[in-house]
């Protein structure tokens, strides 16, 4: 079997997006991952490529180590019938054993994002399927009104930062990027200033992704508008200390694609966070993406209370 690769450029968003919710799991699950932007703010690091076979659309990404695919086969594509398309099956088949030839046998070969309604079937197909990071979901009137002992201490950073000083929380513009670079370089050291002799390994490891990072939030701060990205600002006492943006998902969930606060002020990203979700209260639900498997993370992600812990899988052959 051979593949025509195309590679993934802004203007595949709105193909990629009309797939995504043609495709019956993507139109339902929650999940980041199955979304345009999830993938392309880090072309800087990886290499995307589309394809179509039997009308299945197919997402690949290539690195150092090989190739594998982001998302599952989508499809199969609006006007291909039941009688000239594959089942999802067949195709699966074909996609794996193309990347397994690719990658010599090496266990680079891999479908990820593979949603928990899924998990069951595609088992019984002979793959062996392993947990991923969880997504985060939220009840959005949960965060806004952050009620109750659960939300406690939220409550009180958002509220001593509020007292504290002069704020002004406004749209993202193209102006602000070298400030919102500089900040995220800020970030970044303010993590590093921990004294090695306190370093975990998941810290290093943290502090190493969010170097890898800033490529993304390059593509975001630069792309915007192309990705139909959602950018605000806030401003403390005259100087930007904090950014963030998202996207719909589905007309039920809103994705907080990212967000650097200034870890030095105290409240900054309570309120940040609120007031983000307190704009897009016409979503039920919040999903934060993963914790990337960092204990610091997921201890943050946790205290906010998801309602549901998103099931996402890694399906390779046995």
């Amino acid at each position: 079997m051979s593949l025509h690769l195309t590679r993934l450029t802004v203007k595949d968003q709105f193909r990629l997006h009309q797939t995504i919710g043609a495709t019956l799991i993507g139109g339902k699950t929650p999940l980041a991952a199955w979304s345009f932007p999830a993938h392309y703010i880090w072309k800087e690091l990886f290499g995307y490529f589309l394809a179509e076979l039997d009308g299945w659309v197919c997402l690949f990404a290539t690195y150092d180590d090989g190739i594998y695919m982001p998302l599952p086969p989508l499809g199969p594509r609006a006007g291909v019938g039941a009688s000239t398309a594959h089942p999802l099956q067949h195709v699966f088949r074909q996609v794996m054993d193309w990347m397994n030839d690719k990658n010599k046998g090496s266990r680079v070969t891999r479908i990820e994002n593979i949603p928990g309604e899924l998990k069951e079937e595609i088992g019984t197909w002979g793959y062996h399927l392993t947990p991923k990071d969880s997504d985060y979901l939220y009840c959005t009137a949960d965060l806004v009104a952050l009620k109750g002992n659960p939300y406690k201490s939220q409550r009180a950073a958002y509220n001593k930062f509020l007292k504290s000083h002069r704020l002004r929380l406004g749209p993202y513009h193209a102006l602000d990027r070298d400030n919102c670079l500089a900040l995220f370089q800020r970030w970044v050291h303010q993590k590093e200033e921990i004294p090695l002799s306190r370093r975990t390994p998941d810290e290093e490891v943290a502090r190493l992704m969010m170097r890898d990072s800033a490529k993304a939030h390059r593509v975001v701060l630069n792309e915007y508008r192309e990705l139909g990205l959602t950018g605000r600002v806030l401003w403390v006492d005259g100087s930007i200390r904090g950014y963030t943006f998202g996207f719909p998902r589905s007309r039920e969930v809103f994705c907080v694609l990212l967000e650097v606060a200034d870890r030095s002020v105290y409240g900054l990203s309570h309120y940040l966070f609120r007031e983000f979700c307190r704009e897009f209260h016409q979503y039920p639900f919040i999903n934060t993406m993963d914790d990337s498997g960092l204990p610091s993370l997921a201890r943050a992600k946790r205290a906010y209370h998801p309602c549901r812990m998103v099931e996402n899988y890694i399906a390779q052959p046995a």
